[in-house]
């Protein structure tokens, strides 16, 4: 595969840069649903929560399949005919999911839209990579690419929840339309067309695998998300979506098994540092429960949306120091796996600052230290434990690790694991009410007589859930302090083990 420069050779260098960076904004953070407006979307269209969240997902799941066989589209498509194509297809998802009130078209249409944006994403990312590095050392690009994809998500959010609160969710989406359209014309203008000389052919790339391989996320999703609504395996469509998910699945692994060209080579696994790495980025999403914060600004503290929009603003001053943190420490070479740990405490030491600030009078500024510590761990562990999980592998395989990252980072672990939250929260919510209403005595308070019931069962129902949330939230700080003894452990032990080995050598 041929690596050639991304624009003309007559586009200025400051020029470049400049619509580089625009064009990289647009391709990862304008997605088919946005967190800031999707409470007003399903609000207005007066359909469940629970698609939306679904699509949000599907969108991942779309990027992380993308990447697995992104290499061969490389060596078959020119850049210009890649980026376009990736910006074209996001401008009519958006406009797809703008306009349908059906549900289960905004679910295939982020997919689609998560799928094709990978096209802009490879050469964009290829792009950055030669200007960051001569020597393609993904270390000095990392911290500003997910510079980029945190604190652009999280501005997004916010920006489209501002033009939601001014005018309607559907300005959120015209603002995307003249971001995309821009982005188009620059492409058109800028980006270089460079025939190619070989060219890769797609007849080998196992589009039955991959069709197996999304059919069972696709139905992973649909359990997770809506497991507590239909209680579980209770539900026949639970209970038939997850026997379907084992099987496509397994179908799957026996596949890539057999082929003499898989999709995604399952040796892969075998390699240790990528293994530990995605376990590791399970535990991060054990620290990271969207659903957490949530609940504690929604059914607590009773904020808009436009003020939980807000709260990202407070994270990016972190991400911001992280990433410069990680960029000086790859830089002087010092060691990752410790970088690892100490993202872990800063998450562990956001939630000890929420853990403390638990009460019901809480304004919007108090949070800004917590979300300023959650902020600079998130950048620490999103770039250490992507170098750490890619390290040793070649070029073509890279990309295919990237994409099983993507899936496990941001869908199959936070998928899953904010399911089992939404559903031990609401739990220990209902048996904490339960045990605060039977302390209840009708005869006593005066607030019966007075008209003020509802105000009062209110109060009852924030103490119940800031018992659950504190209860679920102390077990987080004793499990992260837990993974943090295991990981320091684990580093002293190796240090250990490589001095050793070392003096051995040096003695023979």
């Amino acid at each position: 595969m041929e690596i050639k420069p991304l624009f003309y050779a007559w586009v200025p260098t400051y020029l470049r840069y400049a619509i580089l960076t625009l064009l990289t904004f647009v391709a990862l953070c304008v997605n088919g649903v946005f967190n800031g407006i999707t409470i007003d979307m399903y609000s207005d269209l007066g359909v469940y929560a629970e698609p939306f969240t679904m699509a949000g997902n599907a969108l991942f799941i779309g990027m992380g399949t993308s990447i697995i066989f992104m290499i061969r589209l490389l060596g078959r498509l020119p850049i210009k005919t890649l980026a376009l194509t990736g910006f074209v297809m996001q401008l009519l998802m958006n406009w797809v999911c703008a306009t349908t009130s059906d549900p289960t078209i905004t679910v295939a249409a982020t997919f689609v839209l998560g799928f094709t944006k990978i096209f802009t994403v490879g050469p964009i990312y290829l792009a950055w990579l030669g200007i960051w590095s001569k020597k393609m050392e993904t270390a000095r690009l990392y911290p500003f690419f997910y510079f980029m994809v945190l604190a652009g998500l999280y501005f997004i959010t916010w920006f489209t929840a501002y033009l939601t609160n001014l005018y309607s969710w559907r300005y959120a989406y015209y603002a995307m339309f003249i971001l995309i359209a821009i982005s188009i014309i620059l492409a058109v203008i800028f980006i270089e067309h460079h025939p190619l000389r070989r060219k890769i052919p797609l007849y080998q790339l196992d589009m039955p695998g991959l069709l197996l391989l999304i059919t069972s996320l696709m139905l992973i999703n649909y359990v997770a998300v809506y497991g507590k609504v239909e209680d579980w395996f209770s539900s026949a469509a639970i209970t038939t979506a997850c026997f379907g998910a084992v099987i496509t699945l397994l179908l799957f692994i026996r596949r890539e098994l057999l082929l003499k060209r898989p999709l995604l080579n399952l040796q892969l696994f075998k390699k240790t540092n990528f293994s530990l790495g995605l376990v590791l980025l399970v535990l991060l999403s054990l620290f990271t429960p969207a659903t957490f914060q949530a609940a504690y600004s929604g059914s607590v503290l009773h904020f808009e949306s436009i003020r939980n929009a807000e709260l990202n603003l407070y994270l990016i001053p972190g991400i911001i120091a992280g990433c410069l943190m990680s960029f000086f420490w790859y830089r002087h070479k010092y060691n990752g796996q410790l970088l690892i740990i100490i993202g872990f405490a800063a998450m562990v030491g956001y939630h000890m600052l929420m853990y403390g600030s638990f009460v019901t009078d809480l304004n919007i500024a108090d949070l800004w230290l917590p979300s300023l510590v959650k902020g600079f761990g998130l950048a620490l562990l999103y770039i250490s434990i992507g170098l750490y999980a890619t390290a040793g592998f070649p070029f073509p395989h890279v990309l295919k690790t990237v994409g099983v990252i993507v899936l496990v980072r941001s869908f199959l672990a936070p998928g899953i694991i904010s399911g089992l939250y939404s559903y031990f929260l609401y739990a220990e919510r209902t048996r904490h009410l339960s045990k605060l209403a039977t302390h209840i005595d009708a005869n006593e308070p005066q607030v019966l007589a007075q008209g003020n019931i509802s105000r009062f069962y209110q109060n009852i129902q924030q103490q119940a859930s800031l018992t659950a949330l504190k209860e679920i939230s102390g077990t987080i700080i004793i499990f992260g302090l837990s993974v943090i003894t295991i990981l320091m452990l684990i580093h002293i032990y190796r240090k250990i083990n490589l001095t050793a080995l070392h003096d051995t050598g040096r003695n023979l």
